[in-house]
């Protein structure tokens, strides 16, 4: 595995948008894992942040997106370098939330190395949700936004 994980190359891409509840900002992964590494990291890890959003822009206040640099910045390190127990594919910004797509084979080393990851850091208002995805649904709804 690359430094990037399961994926051939670490390009991400930008997209934005504006839908019925306000701005949507989304990174995602351009690059496409093998499919055995699709069939291996079969579990959708969504971990979401609301927040109270700026009343002129619908974006989180810019302490919020400090504290989020913070939380993430180690969390996507520590995934990519490792290549095992995570692998972020998008991060999407909307309608007050903030949300990281990961995918992992193993839900339990998720929670311990995500955990592990954010030593000495925080408390953040996560909220993490967990779905069995083997046809990766989560990442294609994320590319079909953005056409």
């Amino acid at each position: 595995m690359s430094k990037s994980g399961i994926f051939p190359t670490d390009d991400w891409t930008v997209a934005q948008g504006a839908t019925l509840d306000g701005p949507i900002f989304m990174r995602y992964r351009t690059g496409e894992p093998t499919q055995a590494d699709r069939e291996r990291f079969d579990k959708l890890v969504i971990v979401r942040w609301a927040y109270n959003p700026d009343e002129m822009n619908g974006l989180p206040t810019s302490e919020t997106t400090a504290s989020m640099g913070e939380f993430e910045d180690p969390v996507l390190d520590a995934s990519d370098d490792a290549g095992w127990w995570g692998s972020c594919v998008a991060i999407i910004t909307h309608n007050g939330a903030r949300e990281w797509r990961f995918y992992t084979p193993d839900v339990g080393a998720f929670q311990t190395e995500f955990s592990e990851s954010l030593r000495g850091l925080g408390p953040y208002p996560l909220d993490l949700q967990v779905f069995d995805d083997p046809d990766w649904n989560g990442f294609a709804e994320v590319r079909a936004l953005v056409g």
